[in-house]
């Protein structure tokens, strides 16, 4: 008799797409190339007047992609949070990010759940990995930084966890969804926030993915130090409205007395900083949280001063 043989955990690839059509083929292309042998491809349009819904309602025809119903727009947060709640409600192993205009390396999943599949049944982990920047013809451009040290004190200030490179263990996606918030800077900032306190963060050095750069994205990479730089001074000295103050926040009052007392000291002294002079003067001195370069790290600590968290 022929011993039965096991078949691969699932995959769920959350595709969440945005009047997409210009390069939706080419990403879906990829995702039915992958080498892994058991990928569902879960999509949810979030409102788009282009042709991106004829697109995905042939490739739903043809078997190869089930849609959600409904194509409210929600934004990119919440969209990615539907489709991973609905994901949760299978018996899927495994959960992918998937952005509408990337290409995907043939064994960006397998790779993924080879470096997941070790970790213990009961730790909730998520794997991200570098990019690979391309131009509107994938011609390579660079590669993004391999971050030096992860963990909750860079999560509550920067996010190195670019979403179109996670894959969430079961464990991860139960924890997740329990807690899934209304306003967050980004869901894949959320999942790098919630994974460094409560579980693994899996950083691989390869780059699986072609991180396509045009005109449209929602959010992109710099690609050299003057952008770089112009999108710093924006984000951090122009545009500082508190949301890490909030985002920090919305996770305190949702996790509660769960998170461990090393980061819940952290983070109280974090929020705290928001009307506490002494507060800010200790976090501009401590090595308890961090960014990845020492340039950010300055710009960091200078707007914690000026309370623009």
């Amino acid at each position: 008799m022929t011993p039965e043989v096991s078949k691969p955990n699932k995959v769920t690839v959350l595709l969440s797409t945005y009047n997409g059509s210009k390069y939706l083929q080419q990403q879906l292309n990829s995702l039915y190339e992958q080498t892994y042998p058991n990928i569902r491809i879960l999509v949810r349009d979030d409102g788009s007047s282009d042709s991106t819904r004829n697109i995905l309602e042939n490739e739903q025809l043809s078997g190869r992609i089930d849609i959600l119903r409904g194509h409210k727009n929600l934004g990119p947060a919440l969209s990615f949070f539907e489709l991973l709640h609905n994901a949760a409600l299978t018996e899927t192993e495994y959960v992918a990010f998937c952005d509408q205009d990337d290409v995907w390396h043939p064994h960006k999943i397998a790779h993924a759940v080879s470096a997941l599949v070790v970790v213990t049944d009961n730790r909730p982990a998520l794997f991200c990995s570098r990019l690979e920047i391309v131009d509107e013809q994938l011609n390579h451009i660079g590669f993004t930084n391999t971050p030096r040290k992860v963990g909750f004190g860079n999560a509550l200030v920067e996010n190195v966890a670019t979403g179109c490179t996670m894959v969430l263990n079961r464990k991860a996606v139960e924890l997740i969804c329990k807690h899934l918030p209304s306003k967050v800077l980004m869901h894949d900032w959320w999942c790098y926030l919630v994974l460094s306190c409560f579980g693994e963060i899996i950083f691989d050095s390869n780059a699986n993915i072609k991180y396509r750069q045009h005109g449209n994205n929602t959010i992109g990479a710099t690609v050299n130090m003057f952008d770089e730089l112009k999108r710093k001074l924006h984000r951090f000295i122009y545009s500082g409205k508190g949301l890490l103050w909030l985002q920090a926040s919305v996770f305190s009052n949702m996790f509660e007395n769960g998170i461990p007392i090393s980061q819940r000291l952290v983070l109280n002294k974090f929020i705290a900083a928001k009307s506490s002079l002494w507060c800010r003067v200790q976090l501009v001195l401590s090595k308890e949280i961090w960014r990845q370069k020492w340039f950010d790290n300055l710009i960091l600590r200078f707007i914690i001063f000026i309370n623009r968290i």
